[in-house]
This record gives C-alpha cells, structure tokens and sequence, in this order.
C-alpha cells in the first residue's frame, strides 16, 4: 500500500489526538485554579502528579531600544555589569570604568581587558576619528557570575572632534548591576575635559555579595518514611562564587533536615527532611536559610506532616477529574479524526454512541488520575517522585489506548493499550522536562505530547499488525483504509449504520468481515455473500472499495477473478470430430440410437447426424454486444454447415459429400476399415438428401434462401460457411 496513505492516518491522529488533549487540558486548568481557591489552607495541598516544585530562575532586564540596536548590530555582550554609551554625533567619546582592584578599563590597548577582573571593553567607536559611525556606541562588561564585589565607577571623557563634529556631543549612558539597569544623559564639550584633565564622572556604585534562595512554596512528608523527603532548591549568588551552606529552621517535633552545602560550580541541589513516628500530622512554616560569603537569605515555604501512606483525598480527587477532561477532549477529538478520515460528519456516532465515548473516556480518565495520584503520594514518600509520575502518566495513555479501540474498527484492545502507555510515558518525560520551568507549561507541554503519541502509536499499530483491510477510493487522489476483522465493516450511504460512509449508495451496500482467515463479502441489496481475494474491487455510491491482504498464508486468495478462466476453454474445437455424421459412411447406421421425429424412409445418416452435433459442441463464442442466449434448444452447431459442406445441402451437394465426409470420419474415429467402405455403395442412397432438409429447419427458415440461417431464417450476405448469424451465435 501507498506509505502515503499509511501516513495520512497516523499523522490525522497525532494531531487531532494534540488537540483534544489541549482543549481538555484548557479546561482542566480552570478546574484547578477553581479548586485551589477553594480549598482551605487546612486541607493541605502538595506536589502532585501534574505539579512539580522547581526554583524559577530570572533574567537581567534588557538595554532600551535605542541602545539594543545598536548593542547589537556591534555584536556587544553583556553579563552580571553593563556598562552602555552612546551619543549623536562623529565625535570621538571615550568610556572609562575603574573595578573594585583599581584598575582602569578604557580605550588603551594594554587596559581593554581587565585580566584580574574579567571585565572587558569590547565596543569602541569613532576610535582616534578613523572610521566614523553615524551611530556610535561603547560597550564594558563583566559576564555573568565574573562580577566581583566592591566599588564601581563610571567616567565619560571627550576626547576629540572629528571632521563636521560639533562642539558638544549629546550622550546617553546606560547601567546594569545587581539586576537593574540605571540611565543617565546630558552633553559633553571639549572644554569640560581638557586633555590631561580629569574627566566627568558619571556614575558610581558598589556591588556586594548577596544571595537568593528559592524553594517551593509547600510539600509534604509522612511520618515513619524510609526514605528521606528531597526538597529540590536553589540559589542564585551575585557578586561571589564561594561556597553556600543551606540549612532549615523551625521544623516541627519529630522532623528533621540535614545541611546542605553546595559548591562554587553548584547552583542546584535536595533538601533532605525526614519525619519520625513522633511528628504530628499538621502543617508548619519553617524556614530555608542559605548562607555563604557573610550574606544569607531565607524562604518560607509550608511544611505539612501528613498520615501515614501520605496521600490527600482532596489532591486525589482533584487530579482524577483533570485526567477525566483531559481523556474526555482526546476521546472525542480521536472520534472526529476517525470520523473524517472515513468520510463521515465529526461527531457522527458509531457503533458506541458517542455519549457513551464520552462517559466511558471520563471513567478511564479518573480511574487512571487517582490511581496514577495515589502512587505517585506513595512514591513521593519513599523519595522517587519521578518514578510516581512515570507511572500515572502510563497508567493513564494504558487507558485512553485501551478506550480507542471500541471505536476503530477491527483494532485490538491490547495492542492499543501498549501504544497508549508508550504515549503516556513520552508524555510524563515531556511533563518532567517542561515543569522545570512552570508547572503550567509542563502541563500543557504533557498534555499535547500525550494526546499527540497515544494518537500516533494507536494509528501505527493498527497500520503495522494488520492482516487484510479495505483500501476506500473516493477519488484518485483521496483514499483511506480500513482493518478488516472479526466485526462486520460496513460501507453505505447510512452515516449511524456504517464505517465508510458511500454518497448515493444504499444505506448499507456491502459488508466485509473475516472468517477462518478468509475474507468475506456480502452484497446487502441482494443478500449475495462471497469469499473474495486481494483485489477485488467493488463500487459503492461515489466510492470503490478493494480489499487488500498481507502475504500470510491466512489471507483470502480465492477472488471473484474465477468466473473469468472459463473463457479460454473456448479452443475445444477438437470436438469437431463428433461432427462425425456429416460422412455418409457405412457406420452411421450405428448413430441412428438417438431417434429423430425424421422421414422413416432415411433414418439414416443425414437425420441423425445432425441431432447427435447440436448437443456435442456449442461454440460458446460472446456476441459482440452482449452475453449469449441462455438455451438454444435445437440449434444447430457450426459444425453442421462447416465449410467442408462449400453448398447447401440442396441437389448440388450430391456430388460433394463423397469427399469431405471420407477424410472427417478419418480425423475423428480410428477405426480404418469405415474408409475403404465408405466409397460406392453408400452413394446412391445420398441422392436423396434433399428430403431430410426440410424436417431439420425447426424454426421454420425460408428453405430456398442461401442467405438465410438454416436455424431462425435470419438473412446474412456472405460466402457459404463464413456467413454469421447474430440471433443464433453461429456460422453458415
């Protein structure tokens, strides 16, 4: 089959799979912001299956417009210290900053780098008047983490005019540190800095270390856990690379935390807590200190002692209703791809109304949420949250897999099943990923990713275990295919009662199903069944339906291709030979047991020779327009009038039978002695042929017309014995 027409499928269920899941996880999110309202602060609340505690991280506000253009048209870089100049002229204007060491960083080759600091003056224009720019700009910088604390200051010198310069240079000045930016602006002239003099200052700051600590904002513990609780936090330093210790403080009876210490090159790291059998169930604000370089900084997070076994029922219930409208919008959406990929409306109902897809994908949806929310809290506990995730997120795409199946046609429960947990499990890695930065976007990152793989998995296994399927043309460029299984697929005009819905068609045309590894066809209208083969195509309304097998010993073989080879067996004009009683041999008396209502004064060879011909070979030949006549009584063979008789068996052929009949009898019976016999005796009794003639027209010809057919009268110029009768399928 076309890889293209494999593709189309799996491809429209990947994506209407992603759009079902986002708008179930549209609605799931107003779910949950309704829910987090309104549940009391003393009902508790933790990390869950869709959420996961992470230290957000910030950015240093950018430069304003004016000087981002030109920043980076001149390729400048920034980091924890930005110093930005610019002005309005082709004047040469120079910056100047002195670090904490003391060192000046400007213009001069040997101080443009500052190699005890790393600060570095990496934009100079209008330098000496050389190149001049229209829109100059200056540029130093510490990278990030490079910054060292201490005093800062900020010098602007004029040092020369260039060319049409004026006098007095209009600048502006731009300053980030410690996560703010500062700007300053005014004019400058030569004046104001003689060579030699000092030059304005135009700013100056001093950066001390400072630290910042995110944690989450709640979590749990249970009392009595093997494994200690990993609270995952963070630090932000400024200013300072050294070391940061982080501690918690204010931790309830019977829960406790061991130090953390994390190291210059670490910004990142687990809180470990544990909660012995003597902690009471309640929640606490402790606090998180971070301390390293003289300079702390602390987070209060909320810390709940919950029951053994940890798990929330409020959470529970929660996360099992946004796993149901989650399943509930992939469903659905799932119907609709199927639905238009067979040419049906979207929400066209099929075998399973679509209320009950609903139903039943909100049952799977909660079922899969609280179980996956429940060993996610027992897991959460022991200290392999992820592990939790994992598997409720797989339990989950299990479901959903499993609930596709009762509406695509002919597709097994299991291997649909195993496809969804391959999507669930993509998705959870998709969730782990993204809810490093929000827990929302790791929602909607999971969300799109689970309905997009379980749609894609499904439509891959059902395209790859396949053993016959219908390949549905509506037109050249549009087909589809449809699994053929055990249930009946049905093609018609009737969108409620079919799988391929056929324009114009009956309400149900045909059905196709296998059995005993056969594949069967049944015409509704006509209520004919058939075995059929690969190839064997039929027409429904607007459509063409073919059946196509696998090349597996199970496939159906035997198509409607056998009515067909009955048509070669035309060359058995070796029966000729039967013609036998056009010789007027000695021997035909012995064909005279079959009696005809003939002259009983010739009971001979003549009568009967021609009744013995019309049963023994019929020429079978289809008339031009059309198929033969279905019973040709009395009719006789072509044979009969053969052009071995050149004339009508009128007077004339008295002469002639002495010949033809002699070599006939030879080809057809062996026996040699009827030869020498034949001759002279027989002859005389031959004179009379005229007189069998009349009895043997039984349709009633005109006798004294050559023209006309010896069998209905019919008149058809031409040569003796290559005349054609149309009426009667034969020569004379």
């Amino acid at each position: 089959m076309n890889l293209l027409v494999a593709w189309k499928k799996v491809l429209l269920f990947g994506a209407f799979g992603a759009i079902g899941c986002l708008a179930g996880w549209l609605v799931g999110e107003l779910h949950l912001q309704i829910v987090k309202a309104a549940i009391p602060e003393s009902a508790g609340q933790a990390p869950s299956l869709i959420s996961k505690p992470v230290a957000p991280t910030t950015d240093a506000p950018p430069p304003p417009s004016e000087f981002r253009d030109r920043l980076n048209a001149a390729g400048a870089k920034s980091g924890d210290v930005q110093i930005s100049l610019i002005w309005f002229d082709e004047n040469d204007l120079d910056l100047h900053c002195f670090d904490p060491s003391g060192f000046e960083i400007c213009w001069k080759p040997n101080q443009r780098y500052s190699a005890r600091t790393k600060g570095e003056l990496d934009v100079d224009r209008n330098a000496g008047c050389r190149v001049l720019s229209p829109e100059p700009v200056e540029n130093i910088y510490w990278a990030k983490g490079n910054a060292p604390m201490g005093r800062y200051r900020v010098y602007l010198d004029f040092y020369q005019q260039c060319g049409r310069g004026p006098a007095e240079s209009t600048y502006k000045i731009n300053v980030l540190h410690g996560g703010e930016r500062k700007e300053f602006s005014g004019t400058i002239a030569r004046r104001d800095t003689p060579e030699g003099g000092p030059m304005r200052l135009i700013y100056e700051f001093q950066l001390n270390p400072r630290i910042e600590l995110l944690a989450p904002a709640e979590f749990e513990v249970a009392p009595g856990a093997t494994a200690a609780l990993k609270v995952p936090v963070a630090i932000r330093r400024e200013f300072f690379q050294g070391p940061v210790t982080v501690k918690a403080e204010g931790l309830p009876t019977g829960v406790t935390a061991e130090p953390l210490t994390l190291n210059s090159n670490q910004s990142e790291g687990e809180l470990l807590l544990k909660a012995t059998d003597a902690a009471v169930v309640g929640k606490t604000k402790i606090k998180l200190v971070a301390t390293g370089e003289g300079v702390n900084h602390s987070a209060d997070p909320q810390l709940a002692v919950v029951a053994a076994g940890g798990v929330s029922l409020g959470v529970v219930i929660s996360i099992g209703i946004w796993t149901a409208l989650l399943t509930v919008g992939l469903a659905v959406a799932l119907v609709a791809g199927q639905n238009k990929y067979l040419g049906k409306p979207l929400f066209a109902s099929g075998r399973v109304p679509l209320v009950l897809v609903i139903l039943g994908a909100a049952v799977a949806g909660f079922v899969s949420g609280t179980v996956g929310q429940a060993l996610f809290f027992v897991f959460f506990s022991v200290g392999v949250a992820k592990l939790g995730t994992l598997l409720g997120w797989m339990l989950l795409g299990a479901l959903v897999g499993a609930g596709v199946s009762f509406f695509v046609p002919n597709l097994d429960a299991k291997k649909a099943a195993l496809a969804g947990l391959a999507g669930g499990l993509l998705g959870a890695i998709a969730f782990l990923i993204l809810s490093y930065g929000a827990d929302l976007l790791g929602r909607f990152g999971g969300a799109a990713l689970l309905g997009f793989c379980i749609g894609l998995m499904v439509a891959i296994v059902e395209t790859a275990f396949r053993r016959a399927w219908l390949e549905v043309r509506f037109s050249e460029r549009e087909v589809i295919t449809v699994n053929l299984g055990p249930e009946p697929v049905k093609v018609g005009g009737d969108a409620r009662l079919c799988t391929v819905w056929a324009r114009g068609a009956a309400d149900v045309a045909l059905r196709y199903w296998v059995r005993d590894g056969k594949v069967h066809c049944e015409e509704v209208p006509t209520k004919r069944e058939a075995t059929v083969g690969n190839g064997d195509s039929r027409a429904a309304g607007n459509v063409t339906v073919v059946v196509r097998t696998a090349n597996t010993p199970g496939g159906a073989k035997g198509g409607s291709p056998p009515p067909r080879p009955a048509l070669p067996a035309l060359p058995v004009p070796s029966a000729k030979p039967t013609a036998a009683p056009l010789s007027l041999d000695d021997d035909l008396p012995v064909l005279a047991a079959p009696p005809k209502p003939a002259p009983v004064a010739k009971p001979a060879p003549p009568p009967v020779a021609k009744p013995q011909a019309a049963p023994d070979y019929d020429d079978g030949l289809p008339m031009p327009m059309g198929p033969p006549p279905p019973a040709r009584p009395v009719a006789r063979s072509i044979l009969d009038d053969d052009g071995y008789a050149p004339a009508k068996p009128a007077a004339p052929p008295v002469a002639k039978p002495a010949a033809p009949p002699v070599a006939k009898p030879q080809a057809v019976a062996p026996p040699a002695p009827p030869k020498p016999a034949a001759p002279v005796p027989p002859k005389p009794t031959v004179a009379a042929p005229p007189a069998p003639k009349p009895p043997a027209p039984v349709s009633g010809p005109k006798a004294g017309d050559p023209d006309a057919c010896p069998s209905c009268g019919r008149k058809s110029p031409g040569k003796p014995g290559a005349r054609y009768c149309m009426v009667c399928d034969k020569t004379f």
